[in-house]
């Protein structure tokens, strides 16, 4: 299962981070699938929302891109800074929610609440 838990404060996501993967059984072939389309969809949006970070905005945030392990932390830039990142980070976790009403089986979001 994908597991993708966002870190909101004081209203504003500051962080996401993506692990696991959702191991799709395709009953057809009778097989797990790793690369499959929620996997792929996954990390679509995860990474398109931190090159956005990077190569739109211009922002020096921390991030991690591996398989598996997708994650960014914009909590240490600037408010302005991490104002001008939640119309990416919003539409991400609206994204990656639509993905579970469809395939709840296989990644679950999860949004908590940080000091």
């Amino acid at each position: 299962m994908i597991k993708v838990t966002f870190k909101r404060k004081k209203s504003m996501l500051v962080s996401f981070h993506v692990y696991g993967h959702a191991e799709y059984f395709d009953v057809k072939q009778n097989t797990t699938v790793y690369d499959d389309v929620v996997c792929g969809s996954v990390s679509n949006l995860a990474q398109v929302t931190i090159l956005g970070v990077l190569e739109v905005l211009k922002l020096k945030p921390t991030y991690i891109a591996e398989e598996g392990n997708i994650a960014l932390d914009v909590s240490k830039l600037s408010h302005v800074e991490i104002e001008s990142t939640q119309v990416l980070l919003e539409t991400m976790l609206l994204g990656l929610k639509n993905l579970e009403i469809s395939y709840g089986k296989y990644i679950k979001v999860v949004v908590e609440e940080v000091q």
